[in-house]
């Protein structure tokens, strides 16, 4: 009986140490997997004049998959409001990014840059706009967290349809976002 107890807590500390070892080179692993939520910017900015411009601002949800620590893939959806006083204009979509850069998988500061395409559509009518678009961003790894600042510049000419007034207009989009990596 006596080596029966002996065994089985022989037994229990093998297995205890082995889990409380495999935690600790788990903790250390590296994360690929991100989802995060923040907060998104658009502005579609006529360089000829301030009145022409449109801001949106609101919320977005992004996920994404760092394939190294120099290459990932992320998508973000976004809801946005217009800031101007245009009531019920609305802004929703998604963009996809493909980014290279430096520490975008391990802990630390990061910085890359990339290019994808957005869409989204416009108000309550359902008008849509595609197209591709620029970006950057720099932030920080915690290992279990990560906030970035990302800014992009889109396809303005996608962008006709909704302006009122003439000139030359530039569309931005930049965003903040913290993100739980796993």
């Amino acid at each position: 009986m006596k080596k029966n107890i002996r065994n089985t807590l022989f037994l229990s500390t093998l297995l205890f140490g082995y889990s409380v070892t495999a935690n600790a080179s788990n903790s250390n692993s590296e994360k690929h997997f991100s989802i995060g939520v923040g907060s998104y910017a658009f502005s579609l900015a006529n360089d000829d004049n301030d009145s022409g411009t449109i801001d949106f601002s609101g919320i977005n949800v992004a996920a994404g998959y760092a394939f190294s620590n120099k290459f990932q893939i992320r998508a973000t959806y976004f809801s946005l409001e217009n800031d101007n006083g245009y009531s019920g204009l609305e802004n929703k979509g998604f963009d996809l990014m493909a980014y290279g850069g430096v520490g975008l998988l391990k802990r630390g500061f990061r910085g890359y840059g990339g290019a994808g395409f957005f869409s989204e559509e416009w108000g309550n009518q359902g008008d849509s706009v595609f197209g591709f678009q620029f970006g950057g961003g720099l932030g920080y790894n915690w290992g279990p967290a990560a906030l970035d600042f990302v800014l992009t510049l889109r396809q303005s000419d996608e962008y006709e349809d909704f302006v009122v007034v003439s000139g030359t207009y530039v569309a931005v989009s930049g965003n903040l976002t913290i993100s739980y990596l796993f």
